[in-house]
């Protein structure tokens, strides 16, 4: 019955072979594994980085040397090149940030000095 269909099918121009037609297996899922220590460092340092926290740029440097420490061949050194790229820029952009003047002692809130009403165009009073 098969040789029938075989020799139907050749004459009639179709080169398909219905006998040699092998199912569809789907192969077996490979388990990726997740680099936690990279991945934990690559958040922890765009959240330094973003939010200008220090301590989150000190924490993902911590991870992602972690992370290195315990690369096998399969790790993505691209990603943890990254994330310790970022968790420097994160140190360097909290160190640029500018402070509020009332940190470095400079009283906003106090009297105008006579320096400054002189400037202003107010007379200044003689002390007795």
């Amino acid at each position: 019955m098969v040789a029938d269909k075989a020799i139907v099918s050749a004459l009639s121009g179709d080169p398909r072979r219905p006998d040699s037609v092998v199912p569809y297996k789907p192969l077996a899922p490979t388990e990726e594994k997740l680099d936690a220590f990279g991945t934990v460092g690559m958040m922890l340092a765009l959240l330094g980085m973003l939010t200008r926290v220090r301590i989150f740029s000190f924490i993902a440097i911590a991870f992602v040397a972690s992370a290195f420490i315990q690369r096998n061949a399969d790790t993505d050194v691209k990603q943890l090149f990254m994330a310790g790229m970022f968790s420097i820029m994160g140190i360097f952009f909290s160190h640029l940030q500018p402070y509020p003047l009332s940190l470095f002692g400079t009283n906003t809130t106090a009297a105008a000095t006579p320096a400054a009403t002189v400037a202003a165009g107010a007379p200044v009073q003689a002390d007795r």
